[in-house]
C-alpha cells in the first residue's frame, strides 16, 4: 500500500510539474504579443482621447475611429480587389525572382571563390546605391506599369538573398564537408546533401528580411507612379486631401506587411526546427 501510495504521489507530482512547465512555456510565448498589443492599444487610446478633447488638429490627424471607418470604405470599394491584386502580383513575382536568383548566386558565390570575386563588386555597388534614388530612372526606363515595381523589388531583395545565402554556405560545418569528401562525394552531391540543408537558417533569414523590403518597395514605387495598387490608394487620397483614407491606406499596408513578415517567421521556425 505504501509503495502504491508513493507511486501515485510521484505520478501526481510529475503531472503537476508538467502542467506548470506547459503553462510557463505558453505564458512566455504569449507575453511578447500581450505586451506589444498593450503598448499599441495605449497609443491608440491616447490618440483618440487627444482628438476627442481637441488636443490635436483632426484635419491633419483624424481620430482612430474615423480612420477605421475610412479603412472599411477602402476595403469594401469596387476598386480595392484590383488594387490588391496588382500589388500582390508585383510583390509575389518580384520576391519570387529575388529568392530564386539571389539564392542561386549565393550558393555559387559561397562555394566557388572565383565566382565570389567576380560577383562581389556588383553586389557591393547595388547594395550601396539607395533604391529611392533609382525610382525616377526605373520609371523612365520601364514606365509606370507593373514592370518598374518588380524591378525595384529585385534591386531591393536580390542582394539581401545573395549575401545571406552565401553566408549560409560558408558557415556549413567543415567537418561534415570533410566527412562527405572522405566518402567520395562530388561537388554536386556535397551541395545537395550537406550544404543546402545546412544553409537553411541563413536562407530563411534572408527570405524574412526580403518580405518586408518587398512590401516597402512595392508601396514606394506605386507612390511615385502607378495606375493601380495599394500605394495608388494613398497617393490619390493625398491629392484629394482625404486624410482619413490616406491614414487608412498606411494602416492597411502596415497590417499586410506585419502579416507577411510573421508568416515568414513561422515558416523559418518550421524549417529550422531541427536545430532545436
Amino acid at each position: 500500500m505504501t509503495m502504491q501510495h508513493s507511486a501515485r504521489a510521484g505520478g501526481l507530482a510529475s503531472a503537476r510539474n508538467a502542467t506548470a512547465a506547459w503553462l510557463l512555456h505558453h505564458a512566455t510565448i504569449g507575453r511578447p504579443a500581450l505586451l506589444g498589443t498593450l503598448s499599441m492599444a495605449t497609443i491608440v487610446l491616447a490618440w483618440q482621447i487627444s482628438a476627442t478633447f481637441g488636443f490635436i488638429d483632426t484635419l491633419f490627424l483624424p481620430p482612430p475611429t474615423e480612420i477605421m471607418r475610412a479603412l472599411v470604405e477602402v476595403v469594401t470599394s469596387d476598386t480595392f480587389p484590383r488594387d490588391l491584386q496588382t500589388s500582390a502580383y508585383e510583390f509575389g513575382l518580384g520576391l519570387g525572382i529575388s529568392i530564386l536568383v539571389g539564392g542561386t548566386l549565393g550558393v555559387l558565390a559561397g562555394w566557388y571563390r572565383p565566382f565570389d570575386e567576380l560577383l562581389r563588386p556588383i553586389v557591393i555597388a547595388v547594395n550601396s546605391v539607395p533604391n529611392l534614388a533609382l525610382i525616377p530612372i526605373i520609371i523612365l526606363l520601364f514606365g509606370i506599369g507593373t514592370t518598374s515595381k518588380i524591378v525595384l523589388v529585385l534591386l531591393s531583395c536580390i542582394v539581401v538573398m545573395e549575401m545571406n545565402t552565401q553566408a549560409g554556405v560558408e558557415n556549413v560545418d567543415r567537418q561534415l564537408k570533410r566527412m562527405a569528401r572522405s566518402f567520395g562525394a562530388t561537388d554536386r552531391q556535397l551541395i545537395r546533401t550537406v550544404v543546402l540543408p545546412g544553409m537553411v537558417p541563413f536562407f530563411m533569414t534572408g527570405v524574412r528580411i526580403c518580405v518586408g523590403k518587398a512590401v516597402v518597395a512595392v508601396a514606394v514605387a506605386e507612390l511615385f507612379g502607378s495606375v493601380a495598387g495599394l500605394g495608388n490608394i494613398l497617393i490619390k487620397a493625398q491629392s484629394e486631401m482625404n486624410m482619413a483614407v490616406m491614414y487608412a491606406a498606411v494602416v492597411l499596408l502596415t497590417v499586410i506587411g506585419i502579416a507577411l513578415t510573421q508568416t515568414a517567421v513561422l515558416l523559418e521556425r518550421l524549417l529550422t526546427r531541427w536545430k532545436d
